[in-house]
């Protein structure tokens, strides 16, 4: 019904899917719905990921895409956490480099795990994610503003930022469920 997105957790567009298919095992190709990087392949790939310009254009695309969820500042800040994390965990650029098909793209965020993304998540609720959220109810035809706000305090309610972002990390459908039901119960009000 509504879909709960950051940047960070949205899939990457096409120019930087390839660039961000780094880190593995250094003595071992790492193979990946037919996508293998040599050791010497992987190498260059980390140089590239860890270059001032791929980075600016992660955090700048990153930040853009979460700006209307979480403000500007705290996007700029997530995203360069988000940036940090990925670049500083092996086991999560394997992960990336294990979600990117053959031709480079193609890539599932949701492989990350919520792991690299939880830190950088603002504790509280911003004022951003309030406004994001009940726009994003609108758009359903048959809510109006009364339950979509009944719905966000709801949410508020039962979710912190971060058991919000994880629940749609790891279980998309439950959280589908959880705010179909929420708009039931204040449809009811």
């Amino acid at each position: 019904m509504i879909a709960i997105t950051l940047g960070f957790a949205a899939p990457a567009p096409k120019s930087s899917a390839a660039a961000a298919a780094p880190a593995a095992p250094a003595k071992q190709e790492q193979k990946s719905t037919g996508l293998s990087v040599s050791p010497e392949e992987m190498i260059i790939l980390m140089a590239l990921l860890q270059s001032p310009v791929f980075k600016d254009n992660f955090v700048q695309s990153c930040s853009a895409q979460s700006a209307e969820w979480l403000g500007t500042v705290q996007a700029d800040k997530s995203c360069q956490c988000a940036f940090d994390k990925l670049i500083g965990d092996k086991d999560a650029m394997a992960k990336i480099l294990g979600s990117v098909s053959a031709d480079g793209s193609n890539v599932d965020i949701s492989k990350w795990g919520f792991g690299v993304v939880e830190p950088c998540l603002p504790k509280d609720f911003p004022a951003e994610m309030d406004g994001a959220f009940v726009k994003e109810c609108l758009k359903q035809k048959d809510l109006d503003k009364q339950v979509c706000t009944c719905m966000l305090k709801s949410v508020k309610k039962d979710y912190t930022v971060h058991s919000l972002i994880k629940t749609a990390f790891e279980d998309q459908k439950k959280l589908e469920m959880d705010i179909t039901l929420k708009a039931a119960q204040c449809l009811a009000k």
